[in-house]
């Protein structure tokens, strides 16, 4: 922390300097000696003999001016390096201060309590979070002094290497380096290919060797030139041994190190990608298509190199967008080489532990992370060119997972009971989510705001499902991920449920996505949408969030909309009514076919509208102009009927196991009314007021034919 870093820059110019004096002084040795052997002038067997000897001095001269230009280079580097990592610990340290912390000299952070008064230092001391927050300083400065360390033994290293005797026999003792390398990074990268190399050998590293692997990963996580130099040492066949390397030694206590270093390899092939324009990168792509379906396991057991690497890639993070697209596009032309197809990601017997079977929906996965390069693989385009999605969720063949009569497997094929792989389409799902949403699964965030590229991804994702109008039966690992998405676009459900809005209606048959004056639109039609409710709607907090999400979007429409205007205040009631008709319809459906099982799934709808989300939705505004309703306008009304919603919602459930029942399913219209008592409230009328009961099921009707229509297009007779 005190030492004067310039004297690495001096010496780094000391280090040139010599460089240049050792070109010198060959030239003289050429011209004044060794010239003496080879003019003429000199013959026999005594100039035979010394040629040797000058050939080997003349090459230790050029060796000598690569070791000081390497010196050179390591030094600059070590200087830049350090100067840069210690301001980050002075930062760190004057963080801490800033925050209220002293800090010791062997960087301890602890809360100085001179600058408080004796009355906040009394609670202070008595905070029960006090040490945490101590000790996430401590740490925080502690990381920091790490990296200077992880950099100082990075130049250790490279020095070392710089001034290593590259060839005993070459009849210079001790002689110098010409292959000394000046990038410490490089360095770095040869001593963890041959980590790296040791492990796949079938050797274990030393605990003093796991450390090192772990620190050269650490200390370059992102830097390029060790991640390319690295990998194309190894080769995507090594990097796969690797990882199958790190598995079967990664138990127990030792699991934390070797996931470690799997977070390093994998975030090396996130850096050393980035740039498709690489020559690394065409080669790396090249010999990753060779090898991706190679087995490393067994006959009777495989596991392809594909399964391995995406496996390996999912402890990374921020990959490059055409890395993962072009990844993604060479296993799906390996799915259709052959008729081996998707069965080559079959999973045997059981399979292999921590691995999933399936690489393309693991990668799938790993684009739901990054939600630019979800969208862009999966938007079918304005001209729909790109048939991705239509692959993914019609045309393809989705692994399985098979076992063989008799006991353990043996050979593939005889007698095979096939199941679904009980995770395949997680992944898509959260793809689908993330392309659809422009937002990472999970993660808060403003509901609508669509680009036109996620409104079709949004769209095609509905019509490719409802295929032959086989919404209602979409796989269920989907059904999440679906009712995720219906919630970012309550908006534009809203209005196709409505049947009010005209450019929906027109748009629903046409290419289903427009701008409307800066707002993106989409749109299908009520029946397609209908079914596709009803397939999420299986999976009870599916169906209540997209239910909570109508509900809040209903009441913040009602309390954007003038009460006092006659017109506008039917148009808004008649809207929502139709919309929980449609609901209503849906859940009837479920109820009827549920059968004794209704109630339990009402009852779980109720448990997770109280319990998710706990916060309010927040969405965009319905247009560049709009202005946002204010929050606690909308929770006002909101909060009339939420009780009630819940209890009806498990008493028509028991109810509607008759098929009469389903035609007086009416539980949406009563939050409707429930809505409208909260509007009325807040723009001064009583519950009870002339007004109120007037505006009470006034929107009936609609519902009933909503409801009628969702029905119809359930495919129930008699509606």
């Amino acid at each position: 922390m005190t030492v004067d870093l310039s004297y690495l820059a001096t010496a780094a110019k000391q280090w040139t300097e010599a460089a240049k004096q050792f070109s010198d002084v060959q030239k003289l040795y050429q011209e004044r000696v060794k010239s003496v052997g080879t003019d003429g002038s000199w013959t026999g067997q005594a100039n035979l003999v010394s040629q040797i000897g000058m050939d080997v001095t003349d090459e230790q001269f050029t060796a000598a001016q690569t070791e000081a230009k390497a010196m050179a280079s390591i030094l600059r580097d070590a200087h830049s390096q350090f100067v840069e990592l210690r301001g980050k610990v002075k930062s760190a340290v004057a963080d801490a201060v800033k925050a209220g912390m002293k800090v010791s000299d062997a960087g301890i952070a602890s809360y100085d309590f001179s600058k408080l008064s004796e009355k906040e230092a009394f609670t202070m001391r008595h905070d029960p979070g006090l040490r945490t927050t101590e000790q996430s300083w401590t740490e925080y400065i502690a990381a920091a002094v790490k990296a200077v360390d992880d950099a100082d033994q990075g130049v250790k290293l490279a020095l070392k290497a710089a001034v290593r005797d590259p060839d005993p026999l070459d009849g210079a003792v001790n002689g110098f380096n010409d292959k000394a390398e000046g990038d410490i990074e490089k360095v770095e990268a040869k001593e963890a290919e041959d980590l790296a190399t040791k492990l796949n050998s079938g050797d274990k590293l030393s605990g003093k060797e796991m450390a090192e692997f772990r620190r050269l990963f650490r200390d370059n996580e992102h830097d390029k030139a060790f991640s390319q130099t690295f990998l194309a040492g190894l080769g995507p066949k090594g990097v796969i041994q690797l990882n199958n390397k790190f598995h079967s030694l990664g138990k127990g206590d030792d699991k934390k190190d070797f996931t470690a270093l799997q977070t390093g390899v994998a975030t090396s092939i996130a850096t050393a990608t980035k740039s498709p324009s690489d020559p690394f990168y065409q080669k790396w792509r090249e010999g990753l298509r060779k090898v991706g379906d190679e087995n490393f396991g067994k006959k009777t057991n495989p596991l392809t190199g594909y399964q391995s690497f995406v496996d390996l890639m999912t402890h990374g993070k921020s990959y490059g967008k055409q890395f993962l697209t072009d990844v993604g596009d060479d296993i799906i032309t390996l799915e259709k080489k052959d008729d081996f197809g998707t069965s080559r990601w079959t999973q045997w017997g059981a399979g292999h532990k921590d691995y999933r079977g399936d690489p393309l929906d693991t990668l799938l996965g790993i684009m739901g992370k990054q939600p630019d390069v979800a969208t862009s693989y999966l938007d079918p385009g304005a001209d729909g060119g790109n048939e991705r999605l239509k692959y993914l969720l019609q045309d393809r063949d989705w692994p399985t997972w098979d076992t063989t009569a008799g006991g353990p497997v043996t050979v593939p094929g005889g007698n095979v009971f096939s199941m679904d792989d009980p995770l395949n389409r997680l992944g898509l799902g959260a793809a689908l989510e993330a392309a659809a949403t422009g937002s990472v699964p999970g993660t808060e965030h403003l509901l609508g705001g669509h680009t036109e590229a996620e409104a079709r991804v949004m769209h095609d994702t509905i019509t490719l499902l409802n295929k032959d109008w086989k919404g209602d039966e979409m796989p269920a690992n989907l059904r999440s991920s679906l009712g995720h998405m219906l919630v970012d676009y309550t908006s534009d459900t809203h209005e196709i449920l409505s049947r009010t809005n005209e450019n929906y209606k027109v748009n629903a048959d046409g290419s289903g996505v427009w701008n409307d004056d800066g707002t993106v639109r989409m749109a299908v039609s009520p029946e397609e949408l209908s079914r596709i409710m009803r397939g999420v709607s299986e999976d009870p907090a599916a169906y209540a969030g997209m239910y909570d999400a109508e509900r809040q979007y209903a009441a913040q429409t009602l309390a954007g909309t003038d009460f006092n205007h006659p017109n506008d205040r039917t148009a808004a009631i008649n809207a929502a009514s139709s919309t929980f008709g449609f609901y209503d319809g849906v859940s009837s459906d479920i109820a009827f076919d549920k059968r004794d099982k209704a109630v339990q799934w009402a009852s779980d709808v109720r448990t997770a509208a109280f319990t998710v989300p706990a916060v309010a939705f927040n969405f965009v505004p319905s247009s560049p102009a709009a202005v946002p309703v204010l929050g606690n306008v909308v929770q006002s009304i909101l909060y009339v009927g939420m009780y009630e919603w819940g209890k009806d919602q498990v008493a028509q459930a028991g109810q509607t196991a008759m098929l009469e029942n389903m035609k007086t399913f009416d539980v949406g219209q009563r939050q409707v009314d429930a809505l409208v008592v909260g509007w009325s409230k807040e723009h001064g009328e009583d519950a009870d007021s002339g007004l109120t009961r007037t505006l009470v099921g006034s929107g009936q009707e609609r519902h009933d034919s909503a409801r009628r229509e969702a029905l119809q297009a359930l495919g129930r007779p008699g509606f």
